[in-house]
């Protein structure tokens, strides 16, 4: 490994593996760092040195990049011989490493072959079946996410959990355009779980759910703004899609001649409003939107709405 990144994403990889929840608060997982460095086209590694006191990985990744910067900075100072074999501790607060121990024999860190324990021989072919039934690991979801078009934004934020992940692969396999999926997930749903304080697989909405949800927007069988309350109820109660639109009377309304009777309606009752739009105030055009929308319960489709209320304000007559 070269970098604190590199070493955070062992967290990631044991989760993805089923290892493990890599929780290093909770006593899940525990490790301890050990660096070295060597200058470019050498090949023997200068001296290593370990860092304790490590309890998470955001701690890990930042102490490595420090330790590095460290050793590195002495080197160019012509000061290798400051780089000895101790113990330093990772200090949150100063966000340094200082000395904990020095030791010098390499028996103290038990580089001694154990008797009583036998060599592991592995085989390739053991390695290369293991290897086989891997899951994809998330380097690989990542650069997956990539080649869907995905902003790199969207691609660190869906393969950063496991679970989210499988939530997003399953939506799209449902039939749902990607980006809008990423979006949905990244968006509404996110959010939910951050007030909710829940996890993606604790919420009652389904991968399949949020597909037909997607479909029905995209189709114009309701508004975007219906879907994100159908959302929210799927979220917390469950159900489907379909059925909660049947049951509430959330099909979008497209019939041209029943929106411009309540473009009409509401015009009428604003004639000041009226006034001041064709006298140049064009920014009324949202008050008059947003009343019709709420005479149509919110279910006017807004670009055939807007179409028709824009014809109806400019009217000469």
């Amino acid at each position: 490994m070269r970098n604190g990144i590199e070493a955070a994403e062992l967290q990631r990889l044991v989760r993805y593996l089923g290892v493990s929840n890599g929780n290093m608060q909770e006593g899940s997982l525990r490790c301890d760092v050990n660096i070295s460095i060597r200058p470019i086209g050498q090949l023997e590694f200068g001296t290593k040195v370990e860092i304790k006191n490590l309890n998470s990985f955001s701690s890990v990744s930042r102490a490595i990049d420090y330790e590095i910067s460290r050793q590195v900075l002495l080197h160019s100072q012509g000061q290798v011989d400051q780089i000895v074999q101790e113990t330093r501790l990772w200090e949150e607060g100063a966000q340094k490493t200082v000395t904990m121990r020095k030791k010098e024999g390499l028996a103290d860190y038990r580089y001694i072959p154990e008797p009583d324990l036998p060599v592991v021989t592995l085989t390739d072919e053991y390695v290369d079946n293991i290897r086989e039934s891997l899951p994809e690991v998330p380097e690989a979801k990542r650069r997956r996410y990539e080649n869907m078009v995905l902003s790199m934004q969207d691609v660190l934020f869906l393969a950063n959990d496991m679970n989210i992940a499988e939530f997003f692969d399953a939506t799209i396999a449902a039939g749902a355009d990607v980006k809008l999926a990423a979006n949905w997930i990244m968006g509404d749903i996110a959010a939910y779980m951050k007030n909710e304080k829940v996890t993606i697989n604790e919420i009652k909405l389904t991968p399949q759910e949020l597909g037909e949800l997607i479909a029905s927007i995209k189709d114009g069988t309701i508004s975007g703004k219906i879907g994100k309350e159908i959302l929210f109820e799927l979220m917390a109660k469950g159900g489907t899609v379909k059925g909660l639109i049947k049951e509430k009377d959330l099909v979008q309304i497209i019939d041209t001649a029943e929106i411009e009777k309540m473009v009409d309606k509401v015009i009428a009752y604003n004639p000041k409003q009226q006034e001041q739009y064709r006298g140049g105030k064009t920014k009324l055009q949202g008050f008059f939107a947003g009343q019709v929308m709420k005479e149509s319960k919110g279910k006017a489709n807004p670009k055939l709405l807007n179409k028709i209320l824009l014809e109806k304000l400019n009217a000469t007559s």
